[in-house]
């Protein structure tokens, strides 16, 4: 009778693995949350501040990646762990307020290097942050048209001169620093699943025709940007309102139905004030480049091809429709025929740069591979 009551239970047991496997549901790559938290030791419960120095700023973000003195910056901050092909503000969304376009981040230290401060870029250290005290929505300049929305950080060199605004009119930034997406996709909540790769920038800064930067409201920095209502054209979707509230405790900022609670603090220099460690630029490199294999998934090489690709075939319907309304606006026949030969060749400049940008990132992709021996490197689980 035993025996007949073990295996009974056995199949039992068996029964509900089964019935529980069934359950599971594949979540392909782009529809997995992102894992920032993972990436970085924890923190203790983080207390309200009404004011910092830079000596909180050094402190703060030392866990999170490595400090080093850059001419004529002084202290920068390098994070560390950032995702492949990282640049700023591409992990989180954009939401509107009062103060305009709002970048929300997904880094628990994103509060802080979002909205003070500047990011530079290093040839051998990639993306570096400049300590700030001046509060903004987000630090950056825009572009837009037809097809695309795109944004970059303001360089460190650019001043803001309160109630004046930046200390440089015409802003234009390295190539590679803007971020580029469909304009269609603005409004979701993970847009870095939508970037397209950095090798498409040069083609599309021709597409966009529009710029705007920061511009000051008495004592506040507005970040208009592109209007609403052109946003909810794109989309499809009303855009949403939120009412800012201020915390003066540090963390991430959070969203609410109709708020968004923002951490904002007075930071003031010190002077005396230096990091607890200050490493090589040498030593990061290193430590970067070590870093770096556990960061790449080879799936996201495919995702990228994809994007790329895609665009590509978007840009081209573009274009024949552009020519299309064109024509059929033409009475005349000669001025057709010289529209249609003049879209043709654009077509034709386009296909090459196209082709252009596919060789690039073949050879980016190829080079980062080598760098995890050709096989995907996948995260140790706690």
């Amino acid at each position: 009778m035993g025996k007949f009551k073990k295996k009974g239970k056995a199949v039992f047991i068996i029964g509900i693995i089964a019935l529980t496997t069934s359950c599971l549901i594949y979540i392909p790559y782009e529809g997995r949350q992102p894992r920032e938290r993972e990436e970085y030791p924890p923190r203790e419960e983080s207390q309200p501040l009404d004011q910092i120095d830079f000596s909180f700023i050094f402190n703060y973000l030392s866990p999170y990646g490595y400090w080093v003195y850059l001419s004529p910056y002084g202290h920068v901050w390098i994070p560390r762990y950032v995702p492949y092909g990282w640049r700023p503000y591409t992990r989180g969304r954009w939401v509107w307020t009062d103060w305009g376009w709002l970048w929300v981040s997904n880094f628990d230290w994103g509060w802080l290097v979002f909205h003070y401060g500047r990011w530079g870029w290093h040839n051998r250290l990639g993306w570096f942050w400049v300590p700030g005290t001046v509060w903004a929505p987000a630090w950056v300049i825009w572009t837009w048209g037809d097809l695309y929305i795109g944004w970059a950080p303001i360089p460190p060199e650019v001043d803001w001169i309160p109630g004046v605004g930046l200390s440089v009119m015409k802003i234009e930034p390295f190539w590679h620093a803007w971020v580029f997406i469909e304009n269609r996709y603005f409004l979701t909540v993970y847009i870095d699943r939508y970037i397209l790769p950095p090798e498409r920038n040069r083609t599309i800064l021709n597409f966009t025709v529009n710029k705007r930067s920061l511009t000051p409201r008495g004592s506040m920095i507005f970040n208009e940007g592109i209007e609403p209502h052109v946003v909810s054209r794109w989309t499809k979707t009303e855009v949403r309102k939120y009412e800012i509230r201020e915390t003066s405790r540090p963390g991430r900022e959070s969203l609410g139905f109709n708020s968004v609670t923002v951490p904002r603090v007075s930071i003031s220099k010190n002077e005396m004030a230096r990091p607890a460690k200050i490493y090589e630029p040498e030593k990061v490199e290193q430590e970067l480049e070590k870093e770096k294999p556990r960061l790449i998934r080879l799936e996201q090489f495919d995702f990228e091809r994809e994007r790329l690709e895609k665009s590509h075939r978007e840009e081209e319907a573009y274009l024949k429709r552009k020519m299309e309304e064109e024509t059929k606006q033409a009475q005349d026949e000669v001025i057709k025929q010289e529209i249609k030969r003049r879209y043709e060749i654009q077509l034709e400049q386009l296909k090459k740069q196209h082709q252009e940008e596919k060789k690039e990132l073949n050879q980016r992709h190829e080079e980062e591979k080598k760098k995890v021996g050709g096989q995907p490197v996948r995260k140790k689980k706690n």
